[in-house]
């Protein structure tokens, strides 16, 4: 067993850095015959993203394949083959250390399996692997030539030549965009396993395939242009100077595409994430209430079956029931509070079954009908009377039709306790400014002016509950994104509830 994972961990070895040396110099060939013009360095370095991708994603046995790679791909000319300079050796071996400082940043900075949907952390990710991460082989190739430039010291530095200068600098833009636009676009094609990237490759590999494409296209029209032209040698630095500017420019569009991009998807697929434990949250929360509810409902026949056998016999003298009327009533009290906690139970049941948010369209009349009826047995015992106006055919709204009709029952419910015995429930249902309205209005004492619900609270209601079920209607309004207003009625003295309800 031993020996096998030795054996897996070199051939893991051997065949990462054969991918390393092999990537690293097609990428370097291609590279040199799009973006190389007059000078050893390049405006785009796609081989810099190859190499912080697989020394992110594989860690350090990466090292020795790329110093080789960067070596035999900064060595080979396409017109003239191989042809090896001293500098090309420090290079190397810096571009290895570039990757694994890149690699050694991301992990300091807690950044290296980050879902980067901070700003703030977004940002210094993008600066690491982009133009703080890449400066190691242009230094070192800067430093190179400083050291080999003969006669050289602080009081004749002016005479370095600018094309060392422009070079290096060519060298660390190069390799900073190539690191912003290919290490990104790999994460997204191969299996370098980084989930973060791969959730992201609706969103990304659109707009990073065409920013190469743009980029490669306009370096070979510079190409085309510059070649066309006959250039002195006082055009060559000024035209150079707007090389490196444009080089600067693209790597400013990348850091705020990508950045932009990798904001929006991070937070979207937050979102997406929260949703989804929220619906197996609320699946697991509708099953227990479920369980919960049955129990519930029989207690309650079982509590009416105890209240009505004590009216039937409340004339009866019996002297182990001395207190029949006394027990009657608090039988009753007991069975309106277990009404409302069965009703509550029961919305509660539809919006969590339902999942979060049921975003078919609803129709108002259907869910005040359902819910009428599933409250018929209370309005009978009361001896209520519940009047239904819809004054005209109304259009759906945005809701579901469970969650709507959870939101109707509950009202109902609170408009029949409110009411008591003999009381009167009134609904009306219509169109006005462009919304679905419904009223619902009752006989009982209604709301004191101080004391307004909105239903964004849990308020002490008269029967000790804790306002459960305006709770549930405000969450289904918000849904709907539409409003709730709570007022007294004028007609018949109670409570007088209005939503407002988005037509779909």
């Amino acid at each position: 067993m031993l020996i096998n994972y030795k054996l897996k961990k070199f051939v893991d070895l051997i065949s990462i850095n054969l991918a390393a040396i092999s990537g690293y110099f097609l990428l370097a060939l291609l590279a040199k015959e799009a973006f190389a013009w007059q000078s050893t360095a390049i405006t785009l370095w796609p081989a810099s993203g190859l190499a912080n991708a697989l020394l992110i994603s594989h860690g350090w046995i990466a090292l020795p394949g790329i110093a080789i790679g960067n070596f035999l791909g900064t060595a080979f000319d396409p017109n003239a083959g191989f042809s090896f300079q001293p500098f090309m050796l420090p290079v190397a071996i810096a571009a290895a250390a570039q990757a694994g400082f890149v690699r050694w940043m991301l992990i300091r900075k807690n950044l290296l399996n980050d879902p980067l949907t901070r700003i703030p952390r977004l940002i210094t990710f993008l600066l690491i692997i982009g133009p703080l991460g890449n400066w190691p082989a242009a230094a070192t190739f800067l430093s190179y030539r400083i050291a080999n430039s003969g006669n050289l010291n602080i009081n004749n530095f002016s005479l370095l030549d600018s094309n060392y200068v422009n070079g290096s600098f060519f060298w660390w833009l190069g390799d900073s965009l190539g690191s912003l636009l290919l290490l990104p676009l790999l994460f997204l094609l191969l299996p370098f396993k980084r989930p973060i990237w791969l959730e992201r490759r609706t969103y990304l590999l659109s707009p990073l395939l065409a920013m190469i494409a743009l980029l490669i296209t306009g370096s070979f029209l510079e190409r085309m242009l510059l070649e066309r032209i006959d250039i002195t040698p006082q055009m060559l630095e000024p035209i150079q100077g707007l090389r490196l500017l444009s080089t600067f420019a693209w790597i400013v569009v990348a850091l705020g595409v990508l950045g932009l991009i990798l904001q929006i998807s991070g937070k979207y697929l937050e979102q997406e994430k929260l949703l989804s434990r929220s619906r197996l949250t609320g699946d697991a929360a509708g099953a227990v209430i479920h369980e919960i509810g049955q129990p519930l409902i029989r207690l309650r026949l079982r509590l009416e079956n105890i209240v009505k056998w004590h009216k039937k016999n409340s004339n009866i003298e019996n002297k182990d029931f001395p207190f029949n009327k006394n027990i009657t009533n608090e039988a009753e009290k007991s069975l309106q509070e277990l009404n409302a906690v069965v009703v509550n139970t029961r919305s509660i049941q539809d919006l969590t079954l339902a999942g979060i948010r049921d975003t078919n369209a609803a129709n108002l009349a259907d869910a005040i009908a359902m819910a009428s009826a599933q409250l018929r047995s209370d309005f009978d015992r009361l001896d209520q009377d519940l009047s239904v106006l819809i004054k005209q055919e109304l259009p759906e709204v945005s809701s579901g039709q469970v969650q709507l009709q959870a939101a109707i029952r509950n009202l109902l419910s609170n408009a029949s306790k409110a009411a008591g015995e003999h009381g009167v429930i009134r609904i009306n249902a219509g169109l006005m400014l462009g919304y679905v309205v419904c009223e619902i209005e009752d006989t009982g004492s209604g709301f004191a002016p101080s004391s307004m619900p909105d239903g964004r609270e849990r308020i002490k209601s008269k029967t000790g509950g804790m306002g459960l079920g305006l709770m549930i209607v405000r969450r289904v309004i918000d849904d709907n994104g539409g409003e709730i207003e709570f007022s007294s009625s004028k007609e018949l003295g109670g409570a007088k509830v209005r939503i407002w309800l988005k037509p779909s």
